[in-house]
């Protein structure tokens, strides 16, 4: 069985060793392949082992956590983030999101969430190799199929992978933005709209459009008075305790919670 590399980076050696302690990792399909104690030994190391999972705590000398984020998503796209934190900064929380961050953990360290969050994060890394793996079935198959081909089909799925994106940003504000709604816009099979989607995001089409939500409601609270539930209609979400549970899950804080840190 292949195991799911992780790298944990962490200035303090407790903290890193906590997060080693109370989880099986074998046995659940991962291996703790290196430590670092700074984003810059971090980067190195990742650039050597490329590792599947990064878990960086945010609070660190010289590099702090965020700058790591960007830094791996710039450079290593796949490689799936989670950050750890000791406090609730939402200013942090709004940044990561922007860089890509698949989850957070607060201290003290939970090793039943931590599992969690891995389990997840491993089954959409499974997902993906699948797709992959399919792919490359397909086109082996494929007797007699050109590279041109090859090359204007993998653009094709690209450039229906953008135009979605751009309908989700010019539609965020509609209660009936949808995957189904999306997919007949750009007259493709919802199912392949939804696969082709993760395969080139990373992150599932419903994840993607709560996402963008949630960061246009932070600049509708940071730049307008307006109220929670009229926030909660600009960006689609007309049910505003829907809204606040969303809003919640997502950065963490309540709507007023959030607003009184501003």
């Amino acid at each position: 069985m292949r195991l799911i590399k992780i790298l944990i980076v962490d200035d303090e050696y407790l903290e890193r060793t906590l997060i080693k302690m109370g989880i099986d990792w074998k046995a659940n399909g991962f291996e703790i392949i290196e430590e670092a104690n700074s984003g810059e030994e971090a980067l190195k190391i990742i650039k050597e082992v490329k590792p599947a999972i990064v878990f960086t705590d945010i609070c660190m000398p010289f590099m702090d956590g965020l700058e790591l984020c960007r830094n791996i998503k710039e450079k290593y796209s796949d490689i799936k983030i989670v950050i750890i934190t000791g406090h609730r900064d939402f200013e942090y929380a709004q940044r990561a999101i922007g860089y890509g961050v698949n989850d957070f953990i607060l201290k003290p360290i939970n090793h039943d969430k931590i599992l969690k969050i891995c389990l997840n994060l491993k089954a959409e890394i499974n997902e993906k190799q699948s797709f992959l793996d399919e792919f490359n079935k397909m086109k082996d198959t494929l007797v007699g199929l050109d590279l041109v081909k090859s090359t204007v089909k993998v653009s094709k799925t690209n450039e229906i992978v953008e135009s979605a994106k751009l309908l989700i940003e010019e539609n965020i504000s509609s209660c009936e933005l949808s995957l189904k709604n999306i997919a007949a816009r750009l007259y493709v099979n919802s199912s392949y709209l939804s696969r082709i989607f993760k395969h080139e995001t990373g992150e599932n089409f419903v994840d993607y459009i709560m996402k963008l939500r949630i960061t246009k409601s932070i600049e509708y609270l940071k730049g307008t008075n307006l109220k929670a539930y009229e926030i909660g209609e600009k960006v689609g979400i007309s049910d505003a305790h829907y809204f606040s549970i969303c809003f919640k899950k997502y950065i963490g804080k309540s709507i007023n919670e959030y607003k009184k840190g501003l």
